[in-house]
């Protein structure tokens, strides 16, 4: 297991990153929602909460994740056992070693701090950087699009960390009821267009 990145924390209750001693300004998930329409972030919080809401499905579904990987057992929500079944059978997770999960990462320069879901080698030997996506429905799910943005800038804080260690693919595993999608792509084309994402954020930003 990689060690965690001296000087950074994560405040979870706040959601907010603190890198040496100095709290950061951006997360990447503010970065990639920041053009999102008003009404499509209605539409978002509108099902947020309750016991099926989606912040309790991802909440759920990341724990039995980080679990699996780190061998812990564990007893699910039963309400999300058809979400847990394809995500236990995944071949992805196959006999793969688990070097990172929930992993946060940073970047100084840009006053940036995120956090991953998984960092991996298959028992094909790629190394895998991913995210876990959750849905309400098996259509949602096979309808879902790919974290490429958000993956790409988890590839190039991570990269300026650990410059030794090659990335073969990223990836977004998109879970619903009886379905678990893999999504692999080549980490340069995720940083590209994270690059684009950054660039189109800070030109809406003032100075800082």
């Amino acid at each position: 297991m990689l060690p965690p990145i001296q000087g950074l924390k994560f405040y979870p209750g706040i959601h907010r990153y603190r890198y040496k001693k100095k709290w950061l300004i951006n997360s990447v998930t503010g970065v990639i929602s920041h053009d999102m329409t008003q009404a499509k972030k209605a539409a978002i919080n509108y099902y947020k909460d309750g016991p099926r809401g989606w912040a309790a499905r991802g909440t759920a579904l990341h724990k039995v994740l980080e679990n699996k990987l780190l061998s812990r057992r564990f007893k699910e929500d039963e309400i999300w056992q058809e979400w847990v079944e394809p995500l236990m059978g995944c071949e992805l997770f196959e006999k793969a070693e688990t070097l990172a999960v929930e992993y946060s990462v940073c970047e100084e320069k840009f006053s940036l701090g995120g956090s991953f879901d998984f960092l991996i080698k298959t028992k094909e030997g790629e190394t895998i950087l991913g995210d876990l996506k959750t849905s309400s429905s098996k259509r949602a799910a096979k309808q879902r699009g790919t974290a490429d943005e958000q993956l790409g800038a988890y590839f190039s804080m991570f990269s300026k960390h650990h410059p030794s260690l090659k990335i073969d693919k990223c990836c977004t595993v998109i879970l619903g009821p009886g379905v678990c999608r893999v999504e692999k792509e080549e980490p340069q084309k995720c940083l590209e267009e994270w690059k684009q994402k950054w660039e189109k954020f800070q030109s809406t930003q003032e100075d800082w």
